[in-house]
């Protein structure tokens, strides 16, 4: 049996021994246990030497004894006082996906013991479902993980291994950035803002967050109320007008709906109400005409045959003339289109050529002015000929495009408009020539039949208005039936719209710009005693877009700007810059509240051949600075009189091993 017990205190707690003892195994533990491998990388290899996995030995010149059977467990305890103890195992025993957990310190906790509640990790649904190691995690540490975009166009939770590189600095590669490095394969866009917006809880990211739910929330409302619209516009068909019905929905239509008909009759668009008591009328007066005879009425009759065929020869030329002005606005819808694409093609060809200028190319320039932009001779009159007209600039140029282009594209949208327009004018011209053809037969039936017969064309016009009259009732009513559903989506997204105007600009609130003020001075007084020297330490400050140090730098006479530092300041500044911030970012959480785990580990600080007295003035620092409600705990090699100095007088765990931590125990 070979194994490791530490008990690791609030505050400062480090771990001295030498090299390849078992420092890193001992922190990569607490990363392993809490299911983090995640963030180092895509392969999520169990991230412990082959001491953990495969083989161990007592000393180094000792023969190898085989792992049979491999764990770690870890005591946590949340900022309400709950201790929770998890298991994973490693070789042996249960799956690697597997978490056990007792709802009780680890020194109650037994090997032979059942869980109080197993959990699953490393598969899909581990950070959203209920039985999900790090969903219950996340509630564990009190945090409610919001939903952030990814590349490939959906949304997700901000996982806990997006976070997790800002509180746990491995010894491989977390020391070669200053954030992080996070573990982008993930696909979250802006992961390093995201998740440092997340941990210094700014209320910036809390907005951009909302207006994104908003914008999303509002787009679906919108499509809703487009696809109930279209689908009452289809079931209505093609023989009336739906008005006072907006494409989208409006606030004058949440306050005060309302839905009307308009039919095509006698020649024109007229209100269906209108329409409706006039043919009521006339339906009336023919149910009020006693039956006749065919010779009484054959007057009547040729005069309304007459009536109808005129009326059958308007409605013939009418639908002719659609016809044509459906091709013809086809012709110009087609034709906008065209010339939409083409304005799009020159904006954007403008566009590069104004970016080209702007970085201080001189091609455009040069062929202008005659001069050859490749071998720079003149150019002849018959390669160039001289304009006396002046040429707008790439500045008119975008302007005159964009002017164009919105001009274009609203007679795109009236086109579009008058061949639906079209279409219905077409659909109820036809509708009425077919009951035109139906009372001139109708007529001339009547007019074939013996004097003495009764005319029936009269009674069949009456039964035709009244099945029209019936079919466009029938439309109003599902019209009716509709428009409260549609005032009720209409004043959902009236709502959306009202809060989101009311986010404001989304720029950092007064909480937001205090937070980073703080951590600012705080970094450039750790940095002025931790030696950097790179640039002056007052010249560091954060960006805008992510919070990460970056340098200000001075552009011209009048202008200052903060660029990233990259290469230029040395590979032990790189490390001081890493010290200072991270451990600001903790002294931040100690005075704001913020989404902090309320530790951090630094695995082996002491890289790139640092300075004694560097490492020793943080030390010293982390020492004296962290309460005891967080804790820093700090790998090193160092030698042991150097870091007992760095902590004198200073409440502080230390862990001194001999030989290897890993050890034979009982």
């Amino acid at each position: 049996m070979y194994g490791a017990d530490l008990e690791l205190s609030g505050g400062l707690n480090v771990i001295q021994a030498d090299n390849t003892s078992g420092k890193s195994t001992t922190v990569q533990s607490i990363l392993y246990c809490l299911g983090m491998e995640g963030a180092l990388g895509p392969n999520k290899q169990v991230p412990l030497p082959y001491a953990m996995r495969e083989k161990i030995e007592l000393t180094p010149d000792s023969e190898y004894e085989l792992v049979n059977r491999s764990y770690v467990a870890l005591e946590i305890q949340n900022s309400l006082g709950n201790i929770i103890t998890i298991r994973r195992d490693i070789r042996g025993g249960s799956d690697k996906k597997l978490i056990r957990l007792w709802n009780r310190s680890v020194a109650s906790v037994f090997e032979a013991d059942r869980s109080d509640r197993d959990f699953f990790l490393a598969d899909a649904g581990a950070a959203v479902r209920e039985d999900g190691f790090h969903h219950y995690l996340a509630k564990f540490i009190g945090w409610d993980l919001p939903s952030v975009p990814r590349f490939d166009g959906a949304e997700g939770i901000l996982y806990l291994e997006a976070i997790f590189p800002l509180f746990f600095v491995e010894q491989k590669r977390g020391w070669s950035t200053t954030v992080g490095p996070l573990p982008t394969y993930l696909g979250i866009q802006d992961i390093s803002r995201r998740a440092i917006e997340f941990v210094l809880d700014l209320d910036a990211g809390k907005i951009r967050r909302r207006r994104a739910e908003l914008r999303r929330e509002l787009a679906s409302v919108e499509s809703r109320f487009s696809n109930r619209r279209d689908d009452l516009l289809d079931d209505a068909g093609k023989l009336v007008r739906i008005g006072g019905i907006p494409k989208k929905p409006s606030e004058d239509f949440a306050a005060e709906a309302a839905g009307y008909l308009t039919v095509f009759h006698n020649g024109e668009w007229v209100d269906f109400q209108k329409v409706a008591s006039l043919i009521e009328q006339e339906i009336a007066s023919l149910d009020d005409i006693d039956e006749t005879t065919v010779g009484a009425e054959l007057d009547k009759l040729r005069a309304n045959l007459r009536a109808s065929e005129k009326r059958y020869a308007e409605l013939s030329g009418n639908i002719a003339l659609l016809r044509q002005d459906f091709d013809l606005a086809i012709e110009e819808k087609n034709s906008f289109l065209a010339r939409v694409q083409a304005l799009e093609i020159d904006l954007k060809r403008n566009q590069d050529a104004k970016k080209l200028e702007e970085l201080g190319s001189t091609l455009g320039v040069q062929a202008s002015t005659g001069s050859c932009p490749t071998c720079h001779q003149g150019v002849t009159s018959e390669l160039l000929p001289l304009v006396s007209v002046e040429t707008m600039g790439l500045d008119e140029n975008i302007a005159f495009a964009k002017a164009q282009l919105e001009l274009y594209r609203s007679s795109l949208g009236y086109a579009i408009d008058n061949i639906d327009y079209l279409k219905v004018s077409f659909e109820s011209q036809n509708n009425d020539l077919e009951e035109v053809r139906k009372s001139i037969r109708s007529l001339k039936q009547d007019l074939l039949r013996p004097s003495s017969s009764p005319a029936r064309a009269q009674l069949e016009e009456a039964a035709r208005k009244k099945a029209l009259l019936d079919r466009w009732y029938d439309i109003q009513e599902r019209v009716d039936s509709q428009i409260e559903a549609l005032r009720n989506i209409a004043m959902e997204a009236v709502g959306l719209k009202r809060e989101l105007s009311g986010l404001g600009a989304g720029g950092l609130s007064y909480e937001d710009k205090a937070k980073i003020q703080f951590l600012t001075d705080c970094v450039q007084s750790l940095l002025t005693k931790f030696g950097f020297s790179s640039f002056k330490p007052s010249e560091i400050g954060l960006s805008e877009d992510d919070f990460r140090p970056q340098v200000l730098t001075k552009i011209d006479d009048d202008h200052l700007q903060l660029r990233d530092i990259g290469f230029e300041a040395s590979a032990s500044d790189g490390i001081r810059l890493k010290w200072a911030y991270y451990l600001s970012i903790l002294q931040l959480a100690q005075r704001f509240d913020l989404n902090h785990w309320g530790f951090l580990v630094f695995d082996e600080p002491g890289q790139q051949q640092m300075k004694e007295v560097d490492l020793h003035s943080m030390l010293s620092w982390a020492s004296q600075s962290v309460r005891d409600d967080f804790q820093v705990i700090v790998t090193t090699s160092e030698k042991r009189e150097q870091v007992r100095d760095a902590i004198a007088d200073a409440k502080v765990t230390l862990h001194e091993v001999d030989g290897f931590i890993l050890k034979p125990i009982r």
